[in-house]
């Protein structure tokens, strides 16, 4: 899915999720949960995160094939770990949401993920083309959605 899909998807799930933590500043974890609803792309050289994190995202693109370890559960599982043990578990959350959220719109995309790489090859996948119509449709939806939840919850 391309940048402005995965941010809806990470709004959606942070409109869905956040009263269920308690203990930190809401906005901190709004914008923790967007910036790892994205933040899996930096291994994509044409990313925005990428060409937002200049030398980093280069270095990052150059020694990590896409959708491998950025893409991948165990390095979130890890992420999580040090954010609950150096920071908050409250913060921790936030990360594995936005992920989560990045995760399933690559999921619904030919490419897929391979969600326990590099421990398997073992990869999930669905019939939606980045960048095509069908997402299109699902970004207008998801918009949709988004205003929805905002008006009526």
């Amino acid at each position: 899915m391309l940048f402005p899909t995965h941010l809806l998807i990470g709004i959606i799930f942070f409109l869905n999720t956040y009263q269920f933590f308690k203990g930190g500043n809401l906005i901190l974890f709004f914008i923790i949960t967007m910036f790892f609803s994205i933040f899996p792309d930096i291994d994509e050289p044409n990313s925005k995160i990428n060409k937002a994190t200049g030398p980093i995202g280069i270095l990052i693109a150059g020694i990590s094939k896409h959708r491998g370890v950025f893409h991948s559960l165990p390095l979130y599982l890890i992420l999580f770990g040090l954010c609950t043990y150096f920071w908050s578990n409250y913060y921790a959350w936030a990360i594995i949401i936005g992920y989560l959220a990045h995760l399933l719109g690559d999921i619904i995309t030919p490419m897929g993920v391979t969600p326990f790489y590099p421990f398997s090859t073992w990869r999930m996948r669905g019939l939606i083309r980045a960048g095509g119509l069908v997402e299109g449709i699902i970004l207008i939806c998801l918009i949709l959605i988004v205003i929805w939840t905002l008006l009526f919850s």
